[in-house]
């Protein structure tokens, strides 16, 4: 069975934007446990977090690559089309996972403003609570 023409840098753009798919996932993967766990301190809760934004990055990105894949890049030879498609995903991959390193980090800042204020409002129960034994010690002469 004879493939067409046209065929083999078609499988080779998408094993090429498959395989860098994966292996950027990965890395944002590992990022991300490092983002989430500083302000998560239940582990299973980070690594929670963290796996469902790297499944989303994959279906974008996956989803990106196979639109791609359609679009006729077609240049005088195989290598310029599997080259020309490949520099068209590594700049939307780019650009993905800036959003997605983007999206960790607003999580953590998130909340890291929460557990401050969950603090500030602890602190200030306990200062309120404080001044009240303060005083009913006052009003007892004790």
């Amino acid at each position: 069975m004879a493939m067409e023409p046209g065929m083999g840098s078609y499988i080779t753009f998408l094993i090429v934007g498959v395989a860098l798919v994966f292996i950027d996932g990965r890395l944002i993967q590992r990022s991300g446990r490092t983002y989430l766990e500083e302000v998560y301190p239940d582990k299973d809760v980070a690594d929670s977090v963290n796996r469902l934004v790297t499944v989303l990055f994959h279906f974008s990105v996956l989803g990106i690559l196979a639109l791609i894949s359609t679009i006729d890049l077609t240049r005088d030879t195989a290598l310029e089309t599997v080259v020309a498609r490949t520099g068209v995903m590594l700049l939307i991959l780019a650009v993905a996972h800036g959003v997605t390193i983007w999206v960790l980090v607003r999580i953590r800042n998130r909340q890291r403003q929460q557990r401050m204020q969950e603090e500030l409002v602890a602190r200030n129960e306990a200062r309120m609570n404080g001044h009240e034994e303060t005083d009913d010690i006052v009003e007892r002469g004790t």
